[in-house]
């Protein structure tokens, strides 16, 4: 990256992330100023124009504060469910639009937590960084003739988080327009990851247990990580060479190849997910490398999230056609109390509406185990997938278990880089019995 775009400081302080906070939260109220008065004057103007407004503002906000902020812009890029579509498109930017620290700052950050420069520990470091990310930025170095990837963290993002988080509950209210007792435990659980991706020395022995669990995993690849060159804010592993998913795009590859990632991808995840119980806490396309070898590189895995067993069943039981059968309401009663989708305080009449709400969303989100192959280039599937959640969206309100929620975002976020992919997949799953694809096997001899 160009030094000209390179940030020299970076706010830190709670005070002056705190005014960052607060300007972007000016900004949104007076979009909404603005809004209100074009409508007033016979203007037309859609909710659709000020929510891409407010997120473009809060982005630009964001990405000066990185860390926690970015993360949660990161976050809401996942989650067409809870914010509409234009906010969700801009927020996509999140991982492509953060300057990097500057020459000085690197060496100040590196040499507090491994003891001595870059120079001093590597043969050759490139003060330049490569990638800039929300906690960190990536910088390539040499040593004993193997290049490396060196992940440092930014001043201030792990003593910030809390605080950050903090001024966040704020001003969630008013982007989302629900109320933050609603919000509370999906705030809870982006505030947990944030903490455990901050630590660095816990990213490593997580990478490393992650990568032994998927050592028979053939078209995975990897990196090797040092872990005498890694501390708390620094992270040194093998350089990976291939592209993220904007940049492999751009390079205009054939059909065939596109293909045969994104079933990697899909194959990867039902690997995690249904094998491993845990999966990936972070699930956007910045964890892949699409390699020129044909293999898919995977990077950024050291906060992963388990499904416990209880979860599981129930969440899934949702995949099962039957359970939608009016003779079987007992059960899919069961499995909504189970993941507190249902409320002590639900009237009859709501309890009912919501049934009909949540029993559409989550045969929508089935599609493609139901179907066994499914054509993510589609548009029609993403239309119902945003349209049930834009109704959801409108109840202003959170209902689930916090573990359901981060499930849905997991597999919306999944469906979305396939769709970007513009991609055909096999999406058989032989963990789930209750799907038959008896008309897929024979269609194929």
């Amino acid at each position: 990256m160009a030094k000209s775009e390179e940030q020299e400081k970076l706010p830190t302080s709670k005070i002056a992330r705190a005014s960052q906070f607060l300007k972007g939260g000016l900004r949104v109220g007076a979009n909404v100023v603005k809004h209100q008065a074009k409508k007033l004057l016979g203007k037309e103007v859609s909710q659709d124009d000020l929510d891409r407004e407010n997120a473009e503002d809060l982005l630009k906000t964001f990405t000066q504060l990185r860390g926690s902020a970015l993360k949660v812009a990161q976050t809401i890029s996942l989650d067409t469910i809870n914010f509409s579509k234009s906010f969700v498109e801009v927020m996509q930017n999140a991982q492509y639009s953060v300057p990097p620290m500057s020459g000085p700052m690197v060496v100040q950050v590196f040499k507090r937590s491994i003891g001595q420069p870059p120079e001093k520990v590597f043969d050759k470091f490139n003060i330049h960084a490569i990638r800039a990310a929300s906690l960190g930025q990536v910088h390539e170095a040499w040593k004993d003739g193997k290049k490396l990837a060196v992940k440092i963290q930014y001043p201030g993002v792990a003593e910030s988080i809390q605080s950050d988080m903090k001024i966040f509950r704020a001003l969630a209210p008013r982007i989302t327009k629900i109320p933050l007792e609603e919000l509370e435990p999906y705030i809870q659980e982006m505030e947990e990851k944030f903490l455990e991706e901050a630590d660095y020395r816990k990213e490593l022995a997580n990478s490393l247990a992650f990568k032994e669990l998927c050592k028979d995993i053939p078209y995975l690849r990897f990196p090797e990580y040092y872990p005498e060159l890694c501390g708390d804010k620094v992270l040194t592993m093998e350089w990976l060479d291939g592209l993220h998913l904007r940049e492999y795009l751009a390079s205009n590859p054939p059909y065939e190849e596109k293909q045969r990632f994104g079933q990697y991808i899909w194959d990867f995840y039902n690997f995690q997910i249904h094998k491993l119980r845990q999966v990936n806490a972070d699930p956007h396309p910045g964890n892949f490398l699409f390699r020129s070898d044909g293999t898919l590189g995977v990077i950024d895995f050291g906060c992963t999230k388990l499904i416990p067993d209880d979860l599981y069943k129930a969440y899934f039981a949702l995949g099962d056609p039957k359970v939608y059968e009016p003779k079987n309401r007992k059960r899919l009663d069961e499995l909504f109390e189970k993941l507190a989708i249902y409320r002590p305080t639900d009237t009859p009449e709501e309890r009912e509406y919501v049934r009909d709400l949540f029993s559409r969303f989550a045969q929508v989100l089935a599609t493609p185990y139901r179907l066994g192959r499914m054509d993510f280039r589609e548009t029609e599937y993403f239309e119902k997938l945003n349209a049930v959640g834009e109704e959801i969206a409108r109840t202003r309100q959170l209902r689930g278990l916090r573990d359901f929620l981060f499930l849905n975002r997991t597999f919306l976020g999944l469906f979305n880089l396939f769709h970007q992919l513009g991609v055909e997949l096999d999406t058989r799953c032989e963990y789930l019995p209750y799907y038959d694809y008896s008309h897929l096997k024979a269609s194929a001899s």
